[in-house]
């Protein structure tokens, strides 16, 4: 184990399968499973070791990686045209109560959570009880950005909550597990469940990924671009990647832009999830040299 974390690769380990394996023993995260690319094309799929007691095909909830799948649907119709990046979320939600700072919102500033919606106090979506995605989005497009529109990154629940109800205002030809998730109180900020091979399939036709460049990014360099955080010069892990959080588990969604990709799902509470998560995806990548 301790090889494979300090730089194990597929040829290193003898088989892909076998680095992930080893890989999913994470400090703080247990139970790891993992769906990915295979070394000469198809699926395959990893656990941690015979002791654990789910698979690929558990049904688990994947938390903010439902953000992947949002801003999947987002690209598809801003592809054929539906939908504009630029275009303010006050010409989107007919009916709904703006302030201005909020109407002129833009559909890549919700993508890019640079809406200025701050949740250091709270976050919208769980200020009450059970949360509701519908009722944060309704929340802070009634009243001012705490940030500055446009500014800087935050990332925010609440500003996913909102291009869900973009969605669901025109709802024909949603995947119906999407609508479900869009329908569920997490909705767009969390609420798709699924096997690995599921989530795997439907990031898998997100491929090639799309990037959306920006002058605004995080201090170490990356930004979000359709959902994905974009790692443009990585020292090491994807260059690509997201992570998703609830109480008592991490998943992880990691790729290379193009055809390699890995979906991952932890239970566990660690300290740290920011650096838990980001030691994990680097472990995990380096399993998918070419």
């Amino acid at each position: 184990m301790l090889a494979c974390l300090t730089g194990c690769t597929s040829s290193d380990e003898g088989t892909r399968a076998s680095c992930v394996e080893q890989a999913l023993h994470q400090p703080g995260l247990e139970q790891g499973v993992a769906v990915f690319t295979a070394e000469h094309g198809g699926v395959t799929q990893a656990k941690a070791g015979w002791l654990t007691f789910r698979s690929a095909d558990s049904v688990l909830p994947m938390a903010s990686l439902t953000k992947l799948l949002v801003a999947g649907e987002v690209r598809r119709r801003v592809d054929r045209g539906e939908l504009g990046l630029e275009q303010p979320v006050g010409e989107l939600l007919p009916g709904v109560a703006f302030v201005p700072e909020t109407a002129s919102i833009t559909v890549r500033q919700l993508l890019q959570h640079r809406a200025g919606f701050d949740r250091s106090f709270r976050d919208p979506l769980f200020a009450s009880t059970p949360p509701s995605c519908q009722a944060a989005a309704r929340d802070v497009l009634q009243r001012r950005p705490e940030l500055g529109v446009g500014q800087q990154v935050l990332y925010s629940n609440a500003g996913y909550c909102v291009l869900g109800e973009i969605l669901l205002s025109t709802p024909s030809g949603l995947p119906p597990d999407l609508r479900l998730s869009l329908d569920s109180p997490l909705g767009a900020a969390g609420g798709w469940s699924g096997t690995l091979h599921q989530l795997y399939g439907a990031l898998s036709r997100t491929l090639p990924l799309v990037d959306l460049p920006t002058d605004v990014a995080l201090p170490d360099g990356s930004y979000y671009t359709y959902g994905w955080r974009r790692w443009p010069a990585p020292v090491e892990g994807p260059s690509w990647s997201h992570f998703g959080r609830l109480p008592g588990m991490v998943s992880l969604a990691l790729s290379d832009g193009r055809g390699r990709l890995l979906v991952a799902h932890f239970l566990g509470d660690p300290q740290d999830v920011d650096a838990a998560s980001l030691e994990a995806s680097r472990a995990l990548w380096r399993c998918m040299a070419p």
